[in-house]
């Protein structure tokens, strides 16, 4: 199979992990214009030049062989333009969700009787973490919310090849796919008073596998750290050289960041 139609298989049909088939899939909706407009005010899209004041987590670079790098480009700069816009349309969707479990958060935390018990588990990753600081702290909700879900398809769970569930939809459900596990940890570390700033939800091309995959990335002590559902160690997000980063996702955007890879590629 040749590198421009893997390329494209993996942008448009990913899978999160290797033990259970997650897909993040980032084909075309035909609602994805109206959600982009709904929820515009909420989330912006930009690459990352075009935003001086966000910081990327610098993930280790493998490097790509030399024969690869012009079906590469051209198939990056292809379905990029295709699938920002969808992966936009997904976290800013996905924020009304949020939005709605902080709602049911706020009534477990002034009516015990009105807990779910989600809301009961999300309020207890979130205390873990509360009593540590540090390291430490992002090694606890990093392994408890592993520990909370298990590796599940969206297919299986939703009929759908990629939906991106609220922390209390998943843990609720006990079981996720990658960005599940993803979102779940970023809200509980956002809930800790992590800055916009030192907290992304990244999406990364796994060049092991040839898969995309989601993971938090964290900003401590001026180092980017990883949460990854794949294992319970808070890994330096220099040292996974195995994760190309395609996406950054925090509260307030969407960051476009394989463009400067493109780039650096380009200028070698």
């Amino acid at each position: 199979m040749s590198v421009s139609v893997r390329m494209r298989a993996f942008l448009l049909v990913a899978l999160c992990f290797g033990s259970a088939f997650a897909d993040m899939h980032l084909g075309r909706s035909a609602s994805v214009p109206e959600r982009i407009e709904q929820n515009r005010a909420d989330v912006q899209l930009t690459s990352e030049n075009e935003s001086a004041d966000f910081s990327t987590p610098r993930l280790g670079a493998s490097g790509l062989p030399e024969r690869s790098k012009d079906a590469l480009l051209a198939t990056r700069y292809n379905s990029l333009a295709m699938t920002a816009g969808e992966v936009f349309a997904k976290w800013s969707e996905l924020q009304n969700r949020i939005r709605a479990d902080e709602m049911a958060i706020a009534a477990c935390l002034s009516d015990q009787t009105a807990c779910t018990q989600a809301a009961r588990q999300f309020l207890a990753i979130v205390d873990l973490g509360r009593k540590r600081e540090g390291r430490i702290r992002l090694g606890w909700i990093n392994r408890a919310v592993n520990l909370a879900i298990r590796p599940t398809s969206d297919w299986t769970q939703y009929g759908y090849a990629d939906f991106w569930a609220s922390p209390l939809q998943t843990l609720g459900r006990g079981a996720g796919d990658c960005e599940d596990y993803a979102i779940v940890k970023y809200i509980a570390l956002r809930e800790l008073g992590i800055s916009p700033h030192d907290l992304k939800l990244v999406i990364v091309q796994d060049d092991r596998f040839d898969l995309s995959h989601a993971i938090v990335a964290v900003r401590s002590e001026q180092h980017w750290l990883i949460l990854d559902n794949r294992t319970m160690a808070i890994l330096d997000a220099e040292d996974a050289h195995h994760y190309r980063p395609l996406f950054a996702l925090d509260q307030q955007r969407v960051h476009i960041i394989s463009t400067a890879a493109i780039d650096q590629i380009t200028d070698r």
